[in-house]
């Protein structure tokens, strides 16, 4: 350590100790969800968290992972610690983390009513209360399974230590298994298991303890803990207050050597892992709370991205150690960049949700639209220099291209990078624009630096007709999609002369990038979804020019399905219900064709007239030369073009597919250049 970075931040570099464990600085990477076993540890598992401890994580967490056969929320993607076999990979991982200089914890975890439907596994759960993401009614604990279920988190204890963890945390927060039993919402028994406070902690304690057996004096326990559930249709379901009281009696039995804090429920998932229009550190005040109340050590997770927010919570003494996940996954090497006093060049998490919870969502393993690398460690290895600098152009500095360049001068070659517009970005600066989503800039501008750092040449107001033409020994083709108005029929795949009157009517990328106006009252077709539709809308509804808005779409909202994997939709849909009158959606609703301002609806009735009328029907990949050797959509590392033509596509050029796609084949080609 620096004595510089100890001068500007003396808290976040100080030591602590929580019950065993002696920390040299208190940045920890919390437990979060990657996906990345199978039932057993994977390659992809251990070079995942040795790359964090490398980083300079003081204690690496690992997703919460099931400690009984019933408790799996996605399936075979969770390391089974109720099974013995799970020791050498455990053991595997702990010797990498504790080789890269950190330790290691393992969150010990049962999902409740949360647990998908699985042939003849029911839910298990202390009271028949549906999950309020999945709706299946759980099957109600006797007592001689949650017998059971104690022995079992003792069993998975004991594995950890004999692989040589350094702790175990166990799962308490939002509504799975014992966070069920802690709340009266979801905790609805009439035995010793239910009713009273004591009544329903007494399962935590009785976990606890044959944790606290298990883990023997040289392993840490911890807790980690929801501070409030945050249900919007009954604020007092489950709050700090009654956090406070449950977790009294944890501390004074001895019990737990830290708490780790949280907020939010599955019934409050954008609060739970919140995205970017949150506020950062959501449940400090929570945590402060709690640090009051009790004598222990309380962590805190939330949102917390820099060392700068980190340092003001520690001096504030509103938590005594930060954790973070998603900052973690974004920049592996967090802690290192801010000891060496290169904050600038720490790769920022945009909390877009879009490559780590979006794709868990989806049951595949978990990545970062920023650092593509991140869940592939196992698979990319590091990037390594080229045996031969070549002169590389890019075409285009939308995100496909801006990491390309970045990687492709990261390997050593001379990069020149062409853009059309005056600033780098593309739909990445359009989407940061937009109301609300302000932060995705915080990721270009980074880019920006590090194509500086790194030498690349950027030439902007360059467009490139003929990229084949370019002085270069290899030329990569990243000029995304362009917006048309017969572009996307999403639910009319017949409709392929689009919709009459629509070929003389703005695209809302149009009025995004200013280069068409709308004003009075407007219609929005949308055919597309998602954010590009939801940035129109807010976008449009921020200019003092439009007085009332309109929107016809074809989904059964506006957003949906697509905000869900970012848990957004929530969110989003309470801000587009507080624009009140002056919004009007009308979901599944089709337009036929457009005349003199007038909708005409499918299946008869009309809307209108309106001032202005506006696309949202996506974009399609424009026409590329001959030249251009177009690049599989799932062009990966492991299987480079074969010939090595000198011309390359990527990202929306090849297929509108969104940011994780563009950011993911940048850096890949850029590997194998």
């Amino acid at each position: 350590m620096t004595t510089d970075a100890a001068t500007r931040y003396p808290q976040l570099f100080s030591p602590i100790r929580l019950g065993p464990l002696a920390l040299p600085h208190r940045v920890v990477m919390s437990g979060h969800g990657m996906l990345l076993a199978d039932q057993l540890v994977t390659d992809a598992h251990i070079e995942y968290a040795a790359a964090r401890a490398r980083g300079g994580a003081a204690l690496v967490g690992l997703q919460s992972e099931p400690v009984h056969k019933t408790g799996h929320h996605y399936g075979e993607r969770h390391i089974a610690l109720y099974r013995d076999e799970v020791v050498p990979g455990l053991a595997r991982l702990a010797d990498a983390v504790h080789e890269a200089g950190s330790k290691v914890f393992q969150i010990l975890w049962h999902a409740g009513h949360n647990v998908p439907y699985r042939e003849g596994v029911p839910a298990w759960a202390p009271s028949a209360v549906p999950s309020p993401t999945l709706g299946e009614v759980p099957k109600p604990m006797t007592r001689a399974e949650i017998r059971e279920l104690v022995a079992a988190y003792g069993a998975a204890t004991r594995r950890c230590r004999e692989a040589g963890f350094d702790a175990v945390e166990v799962q308490t927060a939002s509504d799975y298994l014992l966070g069920s039993f802690l709340s009266p919402v979801t905790n609805r028994r009439s035995d010793e298991y239910g009713g009273s406070l004591e009544n329903r902690v007494r399962i935590v304690i009785e976990v606890l303890e044959a944790v606290r057996e298990a883990a023997g004096p040289e392993m840490a326990v911890a807790v980690r803990t929801g501070a409030a559930w945050l249900i919007p249709t009954d604020a007092s379901a489950y709050t700090t207050d009654d956090a406070i009281e449950v977790m009294g009696p944890l501390v004074e039995r001895g019990l737990v050597d830290w708490i780790s804090v949280t907020v939010g429920s599955h019934y409050t998932l954008d609060q739970l892992i919140p995205p970017m229009n949150l506020p950062r550190g959501n449940a400090v005040e929570a945590a402060a709370l709690l640090k009051a109340a009790l004598d222990v050590p309380i962590v805190v997770a939330g949102r917390i991205r820099t060392p700068e927010e980190a340092e003001q919570i520690l001096a504030e003494g509103k938590a005594d150690v930060i954790a973070m996940a998603r900052t973690w996954i974004a920049e592996p090497d967090w802690l290192e960049k801010v000891r060496r006093g290169d904050e600038a060049r720490v790769r920022p998490c945009v909390s877009c949700n879009q490559g780590c919870i979006g794709t868990v969502i989806r049951g595949a393993h978990g990545t970062c639209v920023v650092n593509p690398v991140a869940g592939n460690e196992a698979a990319l290895g590091p990037v390594l220099a080229a045996a031969r600098p070549r002169r590389i152009a890019v075409v285009g500095g939308g995100p496909a291209g801006l990491e390309a360049a970045r990687v492709a001068a990261e390997r050593g070659h001379q990069v020149t990078l062409y853009e059309a517009r005056e600033q780098l970005g593309g739909e990445w600066r359009l989407a940061g624009a937009a109301p609300h989503r302000g932060e995705l800039l915080e990721a270009l501008a980074w880019w920006e630096r590090e194509l500086a750092a790194l030498g690349v040449e950027v030439r902007l107001g360059v467009r490139v007709d003929d990229p084949a033409a370019l002085a270069a020994d290899a030329v990569v083709v990243a000029t995304g999609a362009v917006a048309s108005q017969m572009a996307v029929w999403r639910f009319r795949p017949t409709l392929t002369g689009g919709i009459a009157g629509a070929e003389r009517l703005p695209h809302g990328r149009d009025v995004l990038y200013g280069e068409a106006a709308a004003s009075g009252r407007v219609l929005v077709i949308d055919e597309e979804g998602g954010w590009p539709a939801v940035s129109l809308v807010e976008t449009l509804a921020a200019d003092p020019a439009v007085t009332a808005i309109t929107v016809t779409t074809a989904m059964p909202g506006l957003g949906s399905p697509e905000l869900m994997y970012s848990l957004e939709l929530m969110p989003v849909t309470a801000r587009l219900r507080g624009l009140g009158p002056r919004l009007d959606v009308r979901p599944e609703t089709l337009v036929e064709r457009v005349e003199g301002g007038v909708a005409h609806l499918l299946g008869g009735g009309t809307l209108g007239p309106f001032d202005t009328v506006v696309l949202s029907t996506g974009a399609t990949s424009a026409e590329l030369p001959e030249s251009v050797a177009t690049l599989r959509a799932a062009f990966s590392a492991e299987h480079p073009p074969t010939g090595a033509p000198p011309v390359y596509a990527i990202g929306d050029a090849v297929a509108p597919r969104g940011f994780w796609a563009a950011t993911s084949d940048g850096h890949r080609l850029a590997r194998t250049l």
